[in-house]
Formats: structure tokens, sequence, C-alpha cells
């Protein structure tokens, strides 16, 4: 993954890239779970079926990425934070 780095020069992850990383997170739970098609609830955050229970994209990364989930959401909120490149 090729990084984008703000004028701080903290590196910020792009919204393509993160999409990427959920997607992948779907995809390798998918392997070894039951994982349904992500919708947006009427309160306009998305969710997925992984496993029978109901997951919004924080809780995606975490249970693929583990510990990196954290900083993928960092890097990502700078990155929506600061607007676009």
């Amino acid at each position: 993954m090729s990084r984008v780095h703000c004028m701080a020069g903290k590196p910020r992850i792009t919204d393509e890239q993160y999409e990427d990383l959920y997607r992948e997170a779907l995809l390798c739970l998918g392997e070894i779970l039951e994982v349904g098609s992500p919708f947006d609830r009427p309160d306009g955050i998305r969710v997925c079926s992984v496993d029978g229970v109901l997951l919004d994209d924080d809780q995606v990364l975490e249970r693929w990425w583990g510990s990196l989930a954290q900083k993928i959401k960092r890097q990502h909120r700078a990155r929506v934070q600061s607007g676009p490149l």
C-alpha cells in the first residue's frame, strides 16, 4: 500500500485505500466465516453481517486486522479531517 503524506508529514490513507482494506477484510473473513453484503442502515452507518452478527466498518476492520485496525482508522480519519488531497 502506498501512503500519502499530509503537510505535517504524518501518513494518511486515502478513501480508496481504506475501501481496499475494508474489502480485503471482508474477503478474508468470508474464507473462514459466513459474510453477507455490506449495506447502509437508515442512520447511514454501513454494516455487514459477519457470522450472523452485524458489524460496522470499525468492527470489520478490527475483526480481520486486529491491532492494525487502530492505525488504519487513525490514518484514514486524519485524511478525512484534513480534506481532499
